[in-house]
């Protein structure tokens, strides 16, 4: 009941903002207009605030990071090898699926639920996945569709690639916000008040317009095309993902029971829409990947629901 109660409002807001790009109440440019505002301001406030005033590790958490992005990369390999070998997907197009299967939605609906649920305490070892995750899980996707490229095509060396995502990574609001929160938390100074409250205006509004937003661009993608290997990452991320994840955080690397929680969940997250635009960039799969946006969304519903109940 406890974890209906938490999920039911979100999605709700998640569905008042795919009715507002539906109907056209809201135009796509004060869609991205409140994306921006979103990721630019009100996230990175939130971010920075609650990691400025958590304590961090005083290990390197190897466990963590190898439960999580293991994780990613043995769901990965699994629906890669299912569209190839049963689907007799394109190795392209079987590479955009087992992304697919292992990406999460960690900022606009990772971030809300995750902090909703598990308190300011969970931005540890939140910020510990967010800081590698793009850099991570972009450059070995990236690498892996250019290989598949035809003989004949231009292709981006791995040196090229590794920058190329580095760069991405160091101008990304969140990234920043979680880096400099935690470094100004290692100062052991306080935040000043009317800064305190500035960030914390900031804050409140970050989960409602990550959700309205995700909501709204939902519209943007179809479920047409593709069911068969939308259903299969359908599988594999709400299934498949957050299974293998508790598994080595649990029982392999034996994580505190927070850490757990946070890994499970954000494993148990849908796919992000970044798997669709990659996708689309190397027209690979892009119908399984705009059906898989939309799918996994909603039967994201239920599944988050589950793990939820589960840990509170």
């Amino acid at each position: 009941m406890e974890a209906a109660q938490l999920v039911l409002p979100i999605f709700f807001i998640i569905a008042l903002g795919y009715f507002a790009g539906r109907t056209k109440f809201l135009s796509e440019e004060a869609i991205d207009g409140i994306d921006k505002y979103a990721f630019t301001f009100a996230i990175p406030a939130l971010l920075f605030q609650a990691l400025a005033n958590t304590e961090l590790p005083e290990a390197l958490p190897w466990g963590l990071w190898l439960s999580y992005y293991g994780g990613v990369m043995i769901v990965w390999a699994v629906g890669g090898l299912l569209a190839l070998t049963v689907l007799r997907r394109s190795p392209a197009d079987s590479v955009i699926v087992g992304f697919g299967g292992g990406f999460s939605n960690t900022v606009m609906l990772g971030i809300p639920i995750i902090l909703t649920a598990y308190g300011e305490e969970a931005g540890v070892p939140l910020f510990f996945i967010l800081a590698f995750h793009g850099l991570t899980l972009f450059t070995v996707a990236t690498f892996l569709l250019e290989t598949t490229k035809p003989r004949g095509g231009a292709t981006l060396s791995i040196g090229s690639i590794l920058i190329e995502s580095g760069r991405g990574m160091i101008k990304n609001p969140v990234i920043i916000a979680l880096g400099s929160g935690i470094a100004f938390g290692q100062t052991g100074i306080a935040i000043p008040g009317p800064l305190d409250v500035t960030l914390e205006m900031l804050g409140r509004s970050a989960i409602p317009c990550a959700l309205f937003v995700l909501g709204a661009t939902l519209v943007r993608y179809e479920i047409k095309r593709s069911i068969g290997a939308a259903s299969l990452i359908a599988m594999v991320k709400l299934v498949l993902h957050p299974i293998v994840v508790f598994g080595l955080a649990m029982y392999v690397f034996v994580l505190p029971p927070l850490w757990v929680k946070v890994l499970v969940t954000m494993a148990a997250m849908p796919t992000g829409v970044y798997c669709f635009i990659l996708a689309n960039r190397y027209q690979a799969a892009p119908g399984a990947a705009s059906s898989a946006v939309v799918l996994v969304t909603g039967l994201s519903l239920v599944t988050l629901t589950v793990v939820l109940n589960l840990f509170l």
